[in-house]
């Protein structure tokens, strides 16, 4: 009976001395996760700083570095544009952040000139606003009191001459009055405009082996446009409706040669008379 106290005291004292050993481990794992933590928290924060400097760097060279401000306007495609004109309307630019010039405000500008067919402004670094025009281009001259008014496809003068220059049709409309030398830029108006309009969706919408052969082309009305080919032979278009089709049919007739074509209705054409 006298040995059972000491059999149960040393189980007691193994466990005791257990307990150090697990309290040790305990403190080390905890030390570990709170290294990580600091550590994670320290990247997060270098990230972010980082994050913030690159943002801020972007931020002044896009909108206050010295080459990413507007420093130059170039003007391209301008002959009877006035160039000082173009430049003026992008000159509020100068000075402002290239990604910030309003292109829109200065094409829209650009296009009341009456001259501009079409204009695109673009960016170019380092500093510079890009302003590339599209004039109005004469297709044919009107005839006028004194010479010809060179108009485009709109029917807006986009010049005056003398006598028509080589390759441009003619057109003979009745306006209702003689025409005065117009300004460039004005529209050719009168009681014929219809007729000239006309005449000019017939010219746009020709293939160019066919329109480098129209000498003349007129009209009694919207819907009686003809032509004079380079040969002396005569077409009978029609209304503007249709012009490639007719185009097609007058291409494919042409191989017969003759006087006068017709080719207002496309699907029954028609031939007659021969060139001497």
């Amino acid at each position: 009976m006298s040995r059972r106290p000491a059999v149960e005291v040393a189980p007691r004292r193994r466990q005791a001395a257990r307990r150090p050993g697990r309290t040790t481990v305990s403190a080390t794992s905890a030390q570990r996760f709170a290294a990580r933590v600091r550590a994670r928290r320290r990247r997060r924060l270098l990230i972010g700083t980082a994050a913030c400097l690159l943002l801020a760097g972007a931020g002044w060279a896009l909108l206050a570095a010295p080459w990413s401000t507007v420093r130059r306007i170039e003007v391209f495609g301008v002959h009877r544009v006035d160039a000082a004109a173009v430049r003026a309307a992008a000159q509020p630019e100068l000075g402002r952040p290239l990604v910030l010039a309003d292109t829109g405000r200065v094409a829209a500008e650009i296009r009341r000139e009456p001259l501009v067919a079409a204009v695109a402004v673009s960016r170019r670094w380092p500093g510079t606003l890009l302003v590339t025009v599209r004039e109005r281009a004469a297709v044919a001259a009107v005839p006028a009191v004194s010479g010809v008014n060179l108009v485009d496809a709109d029917g807006v003068v986009v010049a005056r001459a003398a006598v028509p220059p080589r390759g441009l049709p003619v057109i003979h409309v009745a306006l209702g009055r003689a025409q005065p030398p117009a300004a460039p830029g004005a529209a050719a108006s009168g009681s014929g405009t219809p007729a000239l309009h006309a005449c000019l969706d017939v010219l746009s919408g020709l293939p160019g082996a066919l329109r480098d052969q129209v000498r003349q082309i007129g009209a009694g009305g919207p819907e009686d446009v003809w032509m004079v080919l380079s040969d002396g032979s005569r077409v009978r278009w029609g209304g503007s409706g249709q012009t490639p089709r007719k185009a097609e049919v007058l291409l494919a007739l042409r191989r017969q040669r003759a006087a006068r074509y017709d080719v207002s209705a496309p699907d029954a054409p028609a031939v007659a008379g021969s060139l001497r």
